[in-house]
C-alpha cells in the first residue's frame, strides 16, 4: 500500500524507554517508520509512558488539524489612479450626453466598415 492511499492511514503512538525516560513516537500511515516528537528541533522526553503516548497524540492533532491563520489587509488607495478613473468616468459621461444632444432620441450603431449609422428608439422592451 502507498502513503497516499486512504485505507494505509492508521495513526499509531508508542513510548520508546530510554535510560528511565520515554520519548514519544508517533506513526499516521501503516508501513512508515516511527517518527519522534520533537520540540525546538530536540526529541521530547517524558516521566511515565501515559505522558509520552498523550505528547505523541497531541503532535499528530497539531499535524491534522494545523492552526488557521486569515490576515486581512487594506488595499493601498492610489490616489493618482483612483482620480485618473474618476476623470475617465466623467469624460465618458460627458461624450454620452453629448451623443444623445446631437442626435435626440437616437443611438448610434457602429457598421463592420466602421461607418456610424443613427438608430432611433422609440420603445424599448421590457
Amino acid at each position: 500500500m502507498s502513503m497516499t492511499d486512504p485505507k494505509s492511514f492508521l495513526p499509531d503512538y508508542s513510548a520508546l524507554n530510554i535510560s528511565g525516560r520515554y520519548r514519544p513516537a508517533f506513526k499516521l500511515f501503516a508501513g512508515e517508520n516511527w517518527r519522534f516528537v520533537r520540540k525546538d528541533g530536540k526529541p521530547v522526553e517524558c516521566d511515565t509512558a501515559g505522558q509520552a503516548i498523550e505528547a505523541a497524540k497531541e503532535c499528530v492533532k497539531r499535524i491534522l488539524n494545523p492552526e488557521i491563520r486569515a490576515e486581512q489587509i487594506e488595499a493601498p488607495v492610489n490616489d493618482a489612479l483612483a482620480d485618473e478613473v474618476q476623470a475617465f468616468l466623467a469624460r465618458r459621461e460627458q461624450e454620452v450626453a453629448e451623443e444623445r444632444a446631437k442626435f435626440g432620441a437616437m443611438s448610434t450603431v457602429f457598421t463592420r466598415s466602421g461607418k456610424q449609422v443613427p438608430v432611433e428608439v422609440k420603445r424599448r422592451r421590457a
